[in-house]
């Protein structure tokens, strides 16, 4: 499901709509906002797939906590949130953790998961409601790490018991934690040339993810991600990736 989208009806609006049922993404839980669809310019350095991006329409709202409550969670099984808006976040949050305090059995909770990507957003009040954590590179040494490493290491004490945190380290590839204290490494997988990094970090979640949906273990989960990422930087767009 993607449970918001705040565009306005209109020719742009419908080309995004239906891009995303092409992909599978169900949009009944779509909330509209009347005002532009915003427009961005991704520049691409065709030297080595770095890209600028410049952004029009930032008046398009965010998602909001009244907004969330309207939503029948018994339809999810994991909610994940960006990383920003982080105040509605937390009362998002606090929605389904108090819907899971109501479950009949552990099975029946929801698994919530957000990412720590851009260090201007205050993210540290999220993080121990999460089960699955995702850090970027930019953001962990924002917090003073120095590695993926020691990232995952040092969260794992910051996380509620039971969390999993993953973070992402360029061309180093990848680490994750267990609960447990386990770590794993994954190394990055480029392409033979990068074309278009937009999006890596997203598709790096996503395939974690839906490993981890699929009780594939934290390790098969994090080289799937890493693999994804590193085939979405060697194409445009997200078509075939599955493959």
């Amino acid at each position: 499901f993607v449970i918001v989208l705040l565009y306005c009806d209109s020719v742009p609006f419908r080309c995004a709509l239906q891009e995303l049922q092409d992909f599978g993404v169900l949009t009944e839980h779509v909330v509209y906002s009347d005002c532009p669809i915003p427009t961005s310019c991704v520049i691409i350095n065709t030297q080595n797939g770095s890209r600028t991006i410049v952004h029009g329409g930032r008046n398009m709202a965010e998602l909001t906590a009244a907004d969330f409550s309207n939503l029948d969670l018994n339809q999810y099984k994991w909610i994940h949130f960006e990383g920003r808006n982080t105040a509605e976040v937390c009362k998002m949050m606090e929605i389904v953790e108090e819907f899971n305090r109501n479950v009949v059995t552990p099975d029946d909770a929801i698994t919530l998961s957000t990412e720590c990507e851009k260090p201007k957003y205050n993210m540290g009040y999220l993080i121990p409601k999460v089960d699955v954590l995702f850090m970027s590179k930019e953001y962990a040494e924002s917090c003073g790490f120095s590695s993926a490493e020691e990232t995952v290491k040092s969260l794992l004490q910051r996380v509620k018991k039971g969390s999993t945190v993953l973070c992402t380290w360029g061309d180093q590839g990848a680490d994750g934690i267990t609960p447990e204290g386990t770590h794993y490494h994954c190394k990055a997988f480029p392409p033979e040339k990068v074309v278009d990094t937009l999006g890596a970090g997203d598709t790096f979640n996503a395939a974690v993810i839906w490993g981890l949906c699929r009780s594939s273990g934290l390790e098969k989960a994090l080289r799937l991600g890493c693999r994804i990422a590193g085939q979405k930087c060697g194409q445009f767009g997200y078509k075939n990736l599955h493959s």
